[in-house]
């Protein structure tokens, strides 16, 4: 820090700062939501809409929250995947139950 002859210097060393700030916040963000995640890869769960074969797990933070999105291929009624192969992610945060339809092996 001694060495901040200009106020470039500064604004680098400051944007520096903020960067590790928010890869720092970032993980914990990812820690917090994977670690209380009810769900993994190969369960598949409904919302009221859709229903899914969970991928991925992703970390969406929405007004500061943390919460976990589920990822996967969209299914049918039957529980078997849409034809056109689609994938969709289920939101924590938006739905108000998220059921587990059958736990994977």
């Amino acid at each position: 820090l001694n060495n901040m002859k200009t106020l470039e210097d500064y604004n680098l060393k400051l944007k520096e700062l903020e960067n590790e700030f928010a890869l720092k916040k970032s993980n914990l963000a990812k820690k917090f939501v994977f670690s209380n995640a009810e769900y993994g890869i190969g369960d598949i769960i409904s919302d009221n809409i859709d229903a899914i074969i969970i991928e991925r797990l992703q970390c969406s933070v929405t007004y500061g929250i943390p919460n976990v999105v589920y990822v996967g291929v969209h299914l049918k009624k039957d529980l078997t995947p849409r034809k056109d192969g689609s994938r969709v992610g289920i939101f924590k945060s938006h739905c108000s139950e998220i059921k587990l339809i059958k736990k994977a092996i």
